[in-house]
């Protein structure tokens, strides 16, 4: 992985938000596999945290980055809707973006980009 410039506890609260929910929403019975990679585009660093869990239905990928909203309900591990919106909210911070592929039942990318020379 690069060596960023960034806020320390909020990069930390990013990748500890971003992995856990790869935990959390895995499948029942199957051990999660979590890959993290990283790459640059121009003036950004570029992160991906990929996980086999359970997915995210396409119609709610863009509505998981609002804070207090839940798309999972029937998860039995269900959020409380502020994790990926304060992701989001430090990605900004950095000057970045964040977005999200997924397939259900098949897991997740969420893919990051970092400002490399984000004013902070």
């Amino acid at each position: 992985l690069p060596t960023i410039k960034a806020y320390k506890v909020e990069l930390r609260l990013l990748f500890q938000n971003l992995i856990s929910n790869a935990i959390k929403y895995s499948k029942p019975d199957v051990a999660p596999v979590i890959k993290i990679t990283s790459s640059t585009e121009k003036e950004y660093d570029v992160f991906s945290i990929i996980d086999n869990g359970i997915g995210i239905d396409p119609m709610h990928q863009k509505e998981i980055f609002r804070i207090f909203n839940r798309v999972n309900e029937e998860n039995p591990n269900k959020g409380d809707g502020v994790g990926l919106a304060h992701c989001d909210k430090i990605i900004r911070m950095h000057e970045g973006s964040i977005t999200v592929n997924s397939v259900p039942g098949a897991g997740s990318t969420f893919t990051f980009k970092l400002k490399k020379d984000a004013f902070l």
